[in-house]
């Protein structure tokens, strides 16, 4: 039955997919996690907002989009910070008649079709290999529901690093709730992360790169310098005893492109010293822990397949800080 429908049968509608569920609940590693989650959504009160929990999805609808991005920013917020990954769409359709009273019949729970808004949100969650909440683009068009969201403050364009395969288009992506964001890196460290996303490596590294970037991007000077700190002591702790697939070296490329992103924008021009030799510093810093590690040749040749992918120069960026780097010997 087509569900094109009429506006007032329209409605906005949050899809969201949890990441690694199969493995991970059957372990025991997310149950406790995801009645939690269950737990606090009871406790919501609002009655213009409808939910669907079964399994490992999870639907939110009403008829305001500013209460469905809300209430999906701040499950998706939680969700990152409990490692509970989610992956999810927003998107606006029609919505099938909900009459509760017919979902449960005897010895049969029937859960209903939901509509039009329910497949384009399902459709949209299904191009990410992020953690991350995507948002339809016609949203954006002039006069739509988006106009009064700001870029780089309430959402972002993002180009994933590994994109699924037909979908490497950048992605719109809200951003986490205000003030979550340091705290949100400091959970993704490489022995605790790789323990939970192992079988979803590809996830792992574009959710961490997409919060390193905005980190590098908003973040004040004292913070970026405590999360270099934190992040090489990582590398130099967990290098030599836990096996990092080389494919998390990538992380290191995004780390000194937004390095250099941030230095062009004159971020560190207010801070005491020569802005160029303080990257200089950063940037060898990095390479050194890296060629200590045994990653420098694994990262050189990330550098240069990325440069080749996305039309970028990092590796000559890299070069041209300081001479004796050439080639990153």
């Amino acid at each position: 039955m087509a569900m094109e429908g009429t506006s007032a049968n329209n409605a906005y509608v949050a899809y969201f997919d949890v990441l690694g569920f199969t493995s991970r609940f059957l372990s025991g590693d997310l149950r406790n996690r995801y009645e939690k989650l269950v737990a606090a959504i009871d406790e919501r009160e609002d009655k213009d907002i409808t939910y669907f929990l079964f399994s490992d999805s999870i639907v939110v609808i009403s008829k305001s989009f500013a209460k469905v991005r809300k209430t999906a920013r701040s499950i998706y917020t939680w969700g990152i910070l409990n490692d509970f990954w989610l992956r999810g769409g927003i998107a606006h359709g029609g919505l099938a008649p909900l009459d509760f009273s017919t979902f449960v019949s005897g010895n049969k729970v029937i859960l209903p079709f939901l509509g039009e808004g329910y497949l384009k949100a399902y459709k949209l969650e299904s191009t990410l290999n992020i953690s991350g909440i995507a948002l339809d683009g016609v949203f954006f068009e002039p006069g739509k529901e988006c106009t009064a969201l700001r870029k780089q403050i309430d959402y972002v364009e993002y180009e994933e690093y590994l994109p699924k395969r037909g979908y490497e288009d950048s992605k719109l992506l809200l951003l986490p709730e205000d003030g979550s964001l340091r705290q949100i890196v400091d959970t993704m460290y490489f022995e605790e992360m790789l323990k939970s996303h192992i079988n979803d490596i590809d996830k792992y590294i574009n959710t961490f790169i997409f919060f390193i970037e905005t980190l590098l991007r908003t973040a004040d000077h004292p913070t970026v310098v405590k999360f270099l700190e934190n992040l090489l002591k990582e590398l130099e702790l967990h290098g030599s005893h836990v096996l990092i697939p080389s494919k998390v070296i990538i992380i290191f490329v995004a780390v000194i492109e937004g390095l250099i992103r941030r230095f062009r924008a004159g971020a560190l021009d207010n801070i005491p010293g020569n802005p160029r030799e303080r990257l200089e510093t950063y940037v060898g810093n990095i390479l050194g822990t890296l060629k200590t590690q045994g990653y420098l040749p694994t990262f050189v040749d990330y550098v240069l397949e990325y440069d080749k992918a996305r039309h970028t120069t990092v590796y000559k960026d890299i070069n041209r800080l300081r001479a004796d780097w050439s080639g990153f010997h």
